[in-house]
């Protein structure tokens, strides 16, 4: 019986240790993303609207002024627009580097 306690307490111990090991991997990865906002251009969507090269100003604290790439959250967020739309944007960069944009407004030059 004194080996069946002592087998139920070891595997408790090594499911709490998993679930807080899960909690504040969640909670790392929350803080690692940083959310930028900025304006920019239009310059190109990848195949299906999957990403959108934006000419952008410099952004405080990120990087200076250059185009780049960004991933919808949601297809529908870049429906309507055009190469060319100068719009206004803002963004999370996840711990591994993928741009997600989480806004996007069009804007007049």
């Amino acid at each position: 019986m004194r080996a069946r306690v002592g087998l139920a307490r070891a595997v408790l111990v090594v499911a709490l240790a998993a679930g807080v090991a899960a909690i504040v991997s969640v909670a790392v990865d929350a803080l690692a993303a940083q959310a930028y906002q900025t304006h920019g251009d239009i310059v190109g969507f990848g195949p299906n609207r999957s990403y959108v090269s934006i000419a952008h100003e410099a952004i405080p604290g990120y990087m200076g002024a250059m185009t780049m790439t960004f991933e919808p959250r949601r297809p529908a967020q870049l429906q309507g627009y055009e190469v060319g739309a100068h719009v206004a944007f803002t963004f999370t960069v996840s711990d591994d580097g993928h741009r997600w944009i989480d806004q996007i407004f069009p804007q007049v030059k």
